[in-house]
């Protein structure tokens, strides 16, 4: 009768248990310090941003069909460091270009060249989308001067932070 070497006694394979258990959490631990490593090198709001035009280059949404929950999330990273004295439409507009062409940068390192025609469609009709732009114009909050700041040392909400 022929051995396998790769089997006990009992019919199982030659690994323990154990053995697969601390190899799947070393795994598992490679993951996370990736993932964590990733996100901790995003910018705020870009990492929910890059998701919806992976989402997009993967073909499982168009700009059309884009969940709100996507749309938020890429007007959050595009809005993101707007105020009040920002401007008007016009520089809230060319705040959100300049916001989408880092935000291709990002997203072209993960993607294939047909894939980003998708994405750099995407982020130019939404970057100047004027339903968009007049809702951002509307709700952004005003720059606090240090004078009447009666939060002293914190940043506005919308304030850029860094890295």
């Amino acid at each position: 009768m022929p051995t396998d070497i790769t089997t006990t006694p009992g019919g199982k394979t030659g690994k323990s248990s154990d053995t697969k258990s601390k190899e799947s959490k070393s795994g598992n631990q490679r993951k996370t310090q990736v993932i964590m490593e990733f996100l901790g090198g995003c910018t705020p709001y870009e990492a929910d941003a890059l998701r919806s035009m992976l989402s997009i280059a993967a073909g499982k949404s168009t700009l059309e069909t884009m969940p709100q929950y996507d749309r938020s999330a890429l007007n959050r990273y595009l809005n993101f460091g707007c105020d009040k004295e920002t401007g008007d439409v016009d520089g809230i507009r060319a705040h959100r270009q300049k916001r989408a062409l880092i935000l291709m940068k990002s997203v072209s390192q993960y993607v294939g060249k047909e894939e980003i025609i998708d994405i750099t469609t995407a982020l130019l009709t939404v970057s100047s989308d004027r339903q968009d732009i007049q809702t951002v114009l509307n709700n952004l909050p005003k720059l606090q001067t240090t004078g009447t700041n009666h939060n002293a040392g914190n940043t506005p909400s919308n304030a850029p932070m860094q890295k």
